[in-house]
C-alpha cells in the first residue's frame, strides 16, 4: 500500500466535502475514521475554511504530513450526501488507492441539476420572499425578473471571478439598477422590495449559519473565518445595491 497516495486520496475526500459545506468537526472525524480503518496511528487532524492538514504514523513505520489549501467553495448537498457515503465505504471495505479515487472520480462526475432548475428557484425565491416582505403582485413579477438576471449572471461571472467580494458587489449593482429601471418602466410598484428579492439571492444565509454552528460545537477559528467571509459578503452586497440607488436615482431625479 502506498500511504502517501493513500493520504492524498483521504485529503480529497476531505476537501470536497468542506468545499460542499461541510461541517469541519465532521470531517475532521472522517479523514480521522478513514486513517484508522487502514491501520494508522497517532493521527491528528487540523481543519479551518481554508487549509487542511493531517500527520499520522502509517503501519509501516513512516511519519507521513499532508497540507491542502482550499480556494473553492460550491456548496452542494447532493454531492456532500455521496461523498458521506464514500467515507463510510472506505471504512468498512478499506479499498487500494485505485478504487477510492475512482469512486471519488464516480462522486464527482455525478449529472448537476439542469441549468433551468437555477432559474427556476431563483424565481421562487425572490419572488416569494418580495410578497412575503410587503411587495405587490407586480413588485413579485418584478422580483422575478431580478432573479433571471442574478441567476444569468452568476452562471457567467461566478466562474471567471472568484473573489466572492468583487463578485457579489458587480452583481447587486446590476440587480439594483435592474428593480429601479423595472419600477420607472411600469413592472413593479416599488423598488426596495423588488430588491429585498434580490438580496435574499445573494446574502450568504448558509455560511452565516455553518459559522454560528462551528464556533458552538467549539471550532472557533473556523466559525470566526465563516462569519468574517459571511459579514464582508454582506456588506458587499449592501454597498452594491446603495450604490445603484445613490447612482441611478440621482440620474433619474435630474431627468424627472
Amino acid at each position: 500500500m502506498d500511504y502517501d497516495k493513500l493520504l492524498q486520496g483521504i485529503l480529497d475526500i476531505g476537501e470536497e466535502m468542506v468545499v460542499c459545506g461541510a461541517e469541519v468537526n465532521r470531517v475532521e472525524d472522517s479523514i480521522y475514521r478513514m486513517c484508522e480503518s487502514y491501520g494508522a496511528d497517532r493521527i491528528n487532524v487540523f481543519i479551518i475554511t481554508s487549509n487542511i492538514q493531517v500527520t499520522m504514523e502509517a503501519p509501516d513505520g513512516r511519519i507521513l504530513t499532508h497540507i491542502r489549501r482550499l480556494v473553492r467553495y460550491d456548496v452542494n448537498f447532493d454531492r456532500l450526501d455521496y461523498l458521506n457515503d464514500l467515507c463510510r465505504y472506505v471504512c468498512a471495505k478499506t479499498p487500494d488507492v485505485g478504487e477510492l479515487q475512482n469512486k471519488l472520480t464516480d462522486v464527482l462526475a455525478r449529472p448537476e441539476p439542469p441549468k433551468f432548475m437555477r432559474f427556476i428557484g431563483g424565481i421562487l425565491v425572490s419572488g416569494g420572499f418580495t410578497v412575503f416582505f410587503g411587495g405587490t403582485w407586480q413588485d413579485c413579477l418584478g422580483a422575478s425578473i431580478v432573479a433571471v438576471i442574478i441567476t444569468f449572471m452568476e452562471q457567467v461571472l461566478l466562474s471567471r471571478e472568484k473573489n466572492q467580494i468583487v463578485y457579489n458587489f458587480i452583481v447587486s449593482v446590476a440587480a439594483g439598477i435592474a428593480a429601479i429601471l423595472l419600477v420607472e418602466a411600469g413592472i413593479g410598484d416599488h423598488s426596495d422590495q423588488i430588491m429585498i428579492g434580490g438580496v435574499m439571492l445573494l446574502i450568504p444565509g448558509i455560511a452565516m449559519t455553518n459559522a454560528i454552528r462551528d464556533m458552538l460545537i467549539g471550532d472557533i477559528a473556523s466559525g470566526l473565518l465563516r462569519l468574517m467571509n459571511s459579514v464582508l459578503v454582506a456588506v458587499a452586497i449592501a454597498c452594491g445595491f446603495a450604490f445603484s440607488i445613490v447612482a441611478l436615482g440621482g440620474v433619474l431625479w435630474q431627468f424627472n
